[in-house]
């Protein structure tokens, strides 16, 4: 896609004039994006700022299967130092701006929000019968795109270790993946029939979004064993259907996860045997699984969209009061 974007930035640059439109700034969101902003922000002679999400030398630092090039690498190096502002969405990412890019330039914290009137839990047993789910099963759930950034070969070898039987029998779903995600699907897949878990992991693909809430609702324990999460909307969706959370603790998933409140934090993002000890503990723990459900839905009321809007559009009259002085 980078190669368009010069074409891009020109045809963008040709809307704006031929309709003679006005903008205060721009904000861009990941780093392709932000190639463009930052171009056009220096025709119009206006702020730029941006919000990365994920970041190419974070994601090679964390995991060694992530290739990611040298290319996008060096141009968000170079929007780092040209932009006027950078959102990112916890402490964690902030820390690891100055840790991975040595930078503290204008750095703003705002986290994202969840809607809070969608994401809340169903009843589980109608849950299950829509999805025509096991009523009997305790059901694992993870969301995320499958990359080798996301762990899921950790959930795989963690589930492993598990001590199941017919009065103990453990399902995974994994909702997520494309056709882009081909390879990483057969590196999974290979995995799960080595470990002789055809029958309990399940690659379901990608779900409309709308859908989520009934798959959280059908499920006893959501799990996140990303490498690295810039924050873990996923996790904090689920949070908000009464979902306990298990993770590593890396990146944004410290500030979505509160240990032995809402759910576990994991030693390590490459230690199965780490992530089986809390699963197990959930797992066969019903009582501790509700009240860490209820506090997940507590913590998730932290993180409204209202609240998000406010504190970004608060940043941003901040940007431009600087630009004005």
């Amino acid at each position: 896609m980078h190669n368009f974007i010069d074409l891009f930035t020109v045809n963008l640059m040709n809307y704006i004039t031929e309709r003679n439109l006005q903008y205060d700034l721009i904000y861009s969101n990941y780093w392709m994006s932000g190639m463009v902003g930052e171009l056009i922000s220096k025709q119009l002679k206006i702020p730029h700022i941006i919000t990365f999400h994920t970041m190419g030398l974070t994601k090679r630092t964390v995991n060694y299967l992530e290739n990611e090039s040298d290319f996008r690498i060096d141009n968000e190096l170079d929007l780092i130092n040209k932009s006027d502002a950078i959102v990112v969405p916890t402490y964690q990412e902030k820390e690891n701006l100055i840790l991975n890019y040595k930078t503290e330039n204008n750095i703003y914290i705002v986290s994202p929000g969840v809607d809070l009137e969608k994401f809340k839990s169903k009843n589980k047993f109608e849950s299950r019968k829509k999805l025509r789910l096991s009523q009997t099963s305790k059901i694992l759930l993870s969301v995320g795109r499958l990359e080798p950034l996301k762990g899921y070969d950790v959930l795989i070898n963690a589930l492993s270790f598990l001590d199941t039987n017919d009065d103990f029998d453990v399902q995974l779903l994994i909702i997520g993946g494309d056709d882009k995600s081909k390879k990483e699907l057969e590196r999974l897949n290979s995995l799960k029939l080595k470990h002789g878990l055809s029958k309990r992991v399940n690659f379901l693909g990608v779900i409309d979004h709308d859908k989520l809430p009934l798959y959280f609702s059908a499920a006893d324990v959501f799990v996140m064993p990303s490498a690295h999460e810039t924050f873990g909307i996923a996790a904090l969706e689920a949070s908000a259907c009464n979902l306990p959370v298990i993770a590593p603790q890396v990146g944004g998933l410290k500030s979505v996860v509160k240990h032995a409140q809402t759910g576990f934090l994991s030693d390590s993002n490459r230690c199965p045997e780490s992530l089986m000890h809390y699963l197990e503990i959930l797992l066969k723990n019903e009582p501790l699984r509700e009240q860490f459900g209820i506090n997940s839905r507590s913590h998730a009321m932290n993180y409204s969209w209202e609240k998000s809007s406010k504190d970004l559009i608060s940043v941003f009259e901040d940007v431009l009061s600087k630009c004005l002085v």
